[in-house]
């Protein structure tokens, strides 16, 4: 080749041409031994071969310099296509031709005009494919955002009417403990007014008739009147207290001023539940057994650890349609406080159990249950109070709830 330049070329153009084409970067020139050394390379060259090979030759990739050697000696190219040169990314790619004779290989190369205008084409393309992929990432990512933000919302609203079921469930057996004891307080305060008139009547005589004291008394029974107005004062009073009570309890289970995290006795907590409860297991005839091995006292969130009492006493209940007995057992050591809840139920199968902490999973008819008792308590114990709850259960073997709160 460079005997055929010299007949074309002056000296002057020869070496004008042999120095373009040594310095160029299109162009790729290589000259290599059998053994992958390399004789001469251009810049061009040097640069796609790079400077981790010890032998430059082991950089040609497809055919390799092994192949390439097991090509028969010709003046012909032995190979002509796409040779691919590196080690690790990013390798370079370019199309060339090679020769093999007198125990040289001579790599020539240069970029293809129109392929690179098809790579550059293609490139366009997946650039544009990536913006739009990156607006559609945003336009995303901004659709999860508000999901997200709507899915807080409706949690706390689930949360909420979750609490409003329970507390829902409640309000007959409240009122009816509320309308008792307003029920006999009329009554009593309108016996005590006629008792008083009575009174009024009798000692407005007994001023006219002072000889006969002792008959006015017989008459109007003033004796009996004595007695049963103060066993009414006291029954009113006793009736007041309770409604004291019932309200006092509510007010302790709901805990709507207590929202924070703060120190509470786990029994109060138990026994305001209790009270809450206690019309609904009278109409469905459970008895309660309490065992406090002790009066722990322990940093939460009341109001939601009694959400968490409420919907474990309600779902025993709702397992005992014909009666039956709650246990409540509190028990605690240095460390933690064990409230353990079992009942004389149904039971859970094993498939149930599996899933009785799933949100919306309700084995009660549609409409009688959200599904979310058992979940919400779950994450009150796990995530807001870092403890543990675990059920114990079979088939009409009953179930057995415990809840370990750490104290620390």
């Amino acid at each position: 080749m460079i005997e055929q330049l010299k007949h074309i070329f002056s000296k002057d153009d020869q070496s004008s041409l042999i120095s373009f084409l040594h310095e160029s970067t299109g162009l790729f020139i290589g000259f290599f031994d059998e053994s992958a050394h390399l004789i001469y390379a251009n810049k061009g060259m040097l640069e796609m071969i790079g400077t981790e090979f010890d032998c430059p030759g082991n950089a040609l990739k497809n055919p390799d310099f092994k192949q390439i050697l097991n090509f028969s000696t010709t003046s012909q190219p032995v190979f002509s296509g796409m040779l691919t040169m590196g080690d690790q990314p990013p390798l370079h790619s370019f199309q060339s031709k090679i020769y093999h004779s007198n125990e040289c290989i001579l790599v020539l190369g240069d970029i293809d005009g129109k392929q690179m205008g098809v790579l550059n084409n293609e490139m366009a393309l997946l650039n544009q494919e990536i913006s739009n992929t990156q607006r559609a990432l945003i336009k995303e990512k901004k659709t999860l955002k508000k999901t997200l933000t709507e899915l807080r919302e409706t949690q706390a609203m689930l949360i909420h009417s979750e609490k409003m079921n329970a507390l829902g469930r409640m309000v007959a057996g409240i009122c009816h403990e509320i309308n008792n004891p307003i029920s006999f307080i009329t009554s009593n305060m309108h016996h005590i007014k006629a008792a008083f008139d009575d009174y009024k009547q009798a000692f407005c005589e007994c001023e006219q008739l002072l000889s006969h004291t002792n008959t006015i008394r017989e008459s109007y029974d003033l004796d009996f009147l004595d007695e049963d107005t103060i066993d009414m004062l006291q029954s009113c009073n006793e009736g007041l207290l309770r409604i004291q009570k019932i309200v006092k309890n509510l007010r302790s289970f709901s805990r709507l001023d207590e929202s924070d995290f703060k120190t509470v006795s786990i029994k109060e907590c138990i026994d305001s539940t209790l009270s809450i409860a206690h019309q609904e297991m009278q109409l469905n005839h459970i008895q309660i057994s309490c065992q406090f091995d002790s009066n722990p006292h322990l940093k939460c969130y009341p109001a939601e650890l009694n959400q968490v009492f409420l919907n474990i006493l309600m779902n025993s209940i709702d397992a005992m349609p014909s009666g039956g007995e709650i246990g409540i057992q509190i028990s605690d050591n240095d460390q933690s406080v064990c409230i353990s809840f079992s009942d004389t139920g149904t039971g859970l199968s094993d498939s149930i159990k599996d899933q009785i902490f799933d949100p919306f999973f309700t084995t009660k008819p549609v409409g009688e249950g959200t599904g979310l008792g058992l979940y919400l308590s779950r994450k009150i114990i796990i995530d807001r109070h870092k403890g543990t709850i675990i059920i114990r259960s079979g088939n009409h073997k009953g179930t057995i709830i415990d809840i370990t709160l750490p104290k620390k």
